[in-house]
């Protein structure tokens, strides 16, 4: 596999969102709930291959196109979940919270650049990636091309002869029209573990 990709990445570094904006990005990610007007099936059928792309750019780790689909405003989250009753009224995501991953752009071209290195021991021998994606629903929103896409997918890891790991999860997306495909704008990756068993999140989603 080629960690760099076909071509050599442009990693310059993008404007980051301010501790403020970026909790107000959290913030409108978990209230994405999927109300909005469903797309029409013709658009649904083009997003849907968008994000079969994304995932088979990600198998064979060519993340310099996959870098490509990301705006340049991104913001890209995977918050700590906490264990609670259901008698606790309080979230179990906190906008302000740990997250684990808590990216812009310039972020993501960072762990890019790294993985790019030959300088990262656990990714040498390489991972195998499987990435599955399904569930794909996209809504409308307020905003000419701009719309809210919910998908769930399951992420599998195998490395040398006994690494392996399988992580399922929920995303819901922003993506906005860019050129005749998409780019992604907002991201949140809710993992269904709360306590992670991996050895390491050397990984995209």
């Amino acid at each position: 596999m080629n960690v760099a990709g076909e071509r050599k990445a442009d990693y310059s570094v993008y404007p980051r969102l301010s501790f403020a904006e970026a909790r107000e990005a959290a913030a409108s990610l978990l209230a994405l709930s999927g109300d909005g007007a469903p797309v029409e099936d013709t658009l649904l059928h083009r997003i849907e291959r968008f994000y079969l792309r994304e995932a088979r750019l990600l198998d064979s780790e060519r993340y310099a196109e996959w870098y490509d689909l990301l705006a340049d405003d991104l913001f890209y989250w995977m918050p700590l979940r906490e264990n609670r009753f259901r008698r606790d009224a309080r979230s179990e995501i906190d906008p302000a919270g740990m997250a684990l991953f808590d990216d812009c752009k310039a972020d993501i071209a960072v762990r890019i650049g790294r993985l790019a290195s030959g300088l990262v021991w656990t990714e040498d021998p390489p991972t195998r990636h499987v990435y599955v994606v399904s569930n794909i629903e996209a809504f409308k929103t307020e905003d000419d091309g701009l719309f809210e896409v919910h998908s769930v997918f399951v992420q599998h890891r195998n490395r040398s002869e006994r690494d392996e790991a399988t992580l399922f999860g929920r995303r819901r997306d922003l993506i906005c029209v860019h050129g005749s495909s998409f780019q992604i704008v907002r991201r949140l990756i809710l993992l269904s573990q709360s306590v992670l068993l991996t050895k390491n999140l050397s990984v995209f989603f």
